[in-house]
């Protein structure tokens, strides 16, 4: 299981050094290509989420130091990143991690639901641009399954408790009650229509949707069934307008200046408003907070309020840990597996090869009818010849030791000294399959 984690997350760096590691969307490409192109890794994924800067590889080669991965992300960001900033895993812990993170165990918010889907989004994203192999596929869609498991199995996603809804719970602290409130959300992407949709349920009514797109603002509205667009561009004119805003969007820069706030709060005649930024990086100039009867709070000034809200979901961790124990041994078994894939796949072709040759010397003795019965039945024959071997060879319960003693023999006995190159993957029992995983 030869795969590394280096990244960060609320737990381990301030949200100044997050905000500057982040990955947008429309960056994560070059990024992948770029960490496989100096043949660093073979395969590569990203998870950045508001919390979290997480890589992902497989290594190119041996030996190898995620230290790599550390020095690439810095010069990739520009950013001079201590070690004291980082945290990195190998095998065993970098899979675990990344099945905690999918099940919403190592979240800010214990059992976020928006996690499944980000954890859901970095896999999808690596798929399309080629970055992963057969390792990384097969650990994602396996933490993917994981989260689902968790959510199915356990209480720990009970509730709606996600960013999107702390926001809400301290805008609830601080204007009490919310549902006259005249409210702005900035973003339509998951986290924006979470906070509209928990604005909504404390019954708000007057909600404003703004976005840097206008078709995916307006789409936003009609899944929700509510709200008015704003054009993005006459936001420093009308910010005074709202009592409540909550800011979400993956923007590299303040979409809320101090001078807009300044000049809002001037025409706001002593009236308090609430700023929340949940964006990474910031999307709000955090020296608004000094403006007098402006509260501007972002994702360090939210971990009180999730303090009050998660700790029945504690209990919980325990049925998660199990799931995702349950999953790591599963997926630690394919992993041992790998190195025999082309001795299986070897076999398999040794025993077609042959039956292919004796059908072709044999079948001007046999009627078209009657031939393809005889086919049918070598095929049968073959598959139980080859059968033994393999079982023996996808035994998982096998110490990994054994299995390649066991693997050299049958190489020995069937003449298969040709197949080291081919590359197919242990046909594992599994309930996990290579197709991410569909969660709500």
């Amino acid at each position: 299981m030869n795969i590394y984690a280096v990244g960060t997350s609320h737990k381990h760096a301030p949200l100044t050094i997050r905000e500057r590691i982040v990955f947008g969307d429309e960056e994560l490409p070059a990024a992948l290509q770029d960490l496989r192109r100096g043949g660093m890794a073979s395969e590569a994924a990203i998870v950045s989420t508001c919390n979290r800067t997480e890589i992902y590889v497989v290594p190119n080669a041996e030996p190898f130091h995620a230290d790599a991965v550390r020095e690439w992300l810095g010069r990739w960001k520009k950013v001079d990143l201590q070690q004291g900033h980082l945290f990195s895993l190998h095998a065993g812990s970098a899979a675990r991690h990344l099945f905690e993170v999918a099940s919403g165990v190592d979240s800010q918010v214990i059992g976020d639901i928006q996690v499944i889907g980000q954890v859901r989004t970095a896999y999808q994203c690596a798929r399309q641009n080629g970055s992963l192999g057969k390792v990384l596929d097969r650990l994602f869609s396996t933490a993917l399954h994981t989260g689902k498991r968790v959510k199915s199995e356990t209480e720990l996603f009970a509730g709606a408790v996600s960013i999107s809804y702390v926001a809400v719970e301290l805008a609830k602290k601080i204007f009490h009650p919310i549902a006259g409130k005249r409210t702005l959300v900035i973003g339509a992407g998951d986290t924006g229509d979470l906070a509209a949709r928990n604005l909504h349920g404390q019954g708000v009514t007057n909600i404003t949707i703004t976005n840097r797109t206008e078709s995916r603002g307006r789409e936003l509205i009609g899944r929700l069934g509510f709200g008015s667009w704003m054009p993005l561009e006459t936001l420093p004119a009308r910010l005074h307008e709202f009592d409540i805003v909550i800011v979400s969007t993956g923007a590299p820069n303040y979409l809320i200046t101090y001078d807009h706030a300044r000049a809002a709060a001037a025409r706001r005649d002593g009236e308090p408003q609430l700023i929340v930024d949940i964006s990474m990086p910031r999307n709000v100039d955090p020296r608004i907070d000094t403006i007098p009867m402006i509260f501007c709070k972002d994702l360090n000034d939210l971990n009180s309020v999730v303090e009050s809200n998660v700790e029945r979901r504690r209990a919980e961790l325990p049925r998660a840990e199990l799931i995702i124990a349950d999953e790591l041994a599963k997926f630690s078994a394919w992993c041992s597996l790998l190195p025999v894939t082309p001795v299986i796949a070897g076999l398999k072709r040794w025993g077609e090869e042959i039956a292919r040759a004796e059908l072709e010397k044999n079948r001007n003795r046999f009627g078209a009818a009657d031939f393809e019965k005889i086919e049918k039945l070598v095929a049968s024959v073959v598959k139980k010849i080859i059968g033994m071997p393999m079982g023996h060879l996808l035994d998982a319960q096998t110490d990994a030791e054994r299995v390649l003693m066991k693997a050299e023999y049958v190489k020995m006995l069937f003449n298969l000294n040709g197949t080291a190159g081919d590359d197919e993957a242990p046909p594992m029992n599994s309930s996990t399959n290579n197709e991410p995983d569909r969660t709500e």
